[in-house]
């Protein structure tokens, strides 16, 4: 009755209407799930910025996907902003990886000291044909799953040998966008931060796959 609902909403018992979906809270994370990996991708490869751009970007991009999961759990527009911003970097990763000679490829493993002679060669020139596999698998959203399990197992290896370097005491480029070698100061912790957030990246396409435009979701494997 009418008068019970007024009496409803002097005592505060009315029941809640429907939460809201629309507005900033909607769009904001995929857009900012797809614009901060591209411009740490982009800093990192450009090397502008590079210590605290990562530190500050890295950090960003875990707090917009924890905001995510609170506010649009598994809204698959963020998937699907995660999948593309995760293929480009390590798109980019891997081709400005392969633009480069062999030497280039094989010093940038062998500065980490980590592995033997004989598997230098196959990791320095294996490594960016992976990374751009993965990115076309995730751009395509196709195995999505077992392509963000994947890209969160590298990312867990870069972040594993940059500390390993850090520990050591090396002084390397991580070689992660090109490059390698002996450099005077490595930002070390931006590195690990920022790729952090690629981790936490990964994790989301894994957990809640496979996002909007995705293959898998045309054949099928997935239900709208």
């Amino acid at each position: 009755m009418v008068t019970d609902k007024a009496e409803d909403r002097q005592t505060g018992t009315a029941p809640a209407g429907p939460p809201v979906t629309g507005g900033p809270a909607r769009w904001l994370p995929p857009a900012l799930t797809l614009l901060l990996p591209v411009l740490l991708a982009w800093t990192a490869w450009a090397q502008i910025g590079e210590r605290w751009t990562g530190i500050a970007g890295g950090l960003a991009l875990l707090a917009v996907l924890a905001w995510a999961a609170r506010t649009v759990p598994a809204d698959p527009w963020t998937t699907a902003a995660a999948r593309a911003g995760l293929a480009v970097v390590l798109g980019w990763a891997g081709l400005a990886k392969a633009l480069e000679p062999p030497a280039l490829q094989e010093l940038a493993v062998e500065a980490y000291q980590l592995l033997p002679g004989a598997l230098i060669t196959p990791v320095g020139v294996g490594l960016p044909i992976l990374e751009i596999v993965l990115a076309v698998l995730l751009l395509a959203g196709f195995a999505t799953r077992v392509g963000g399990v994947l890209s969160g197992l590298l990312m867990a290896v870069f972040i594993a040998g940059i500390a390993s370097a850090w520990a050591r005491g090396l002084k390397i480029d991580c070689g992660c966008f090109g490059g390698g070698g002996q450099i005077a100061d490595p930002p070390y912790l931006s590195e690990i931060v920022r790729d952090l957030g690629f981790l936490a990246l990964a994790a989301w396409i894994t957990v809640w796959p496979p996002g909007r435009a995705a293959l898998d979701r045309r054949l099928g494997l997935y239900e709208d």
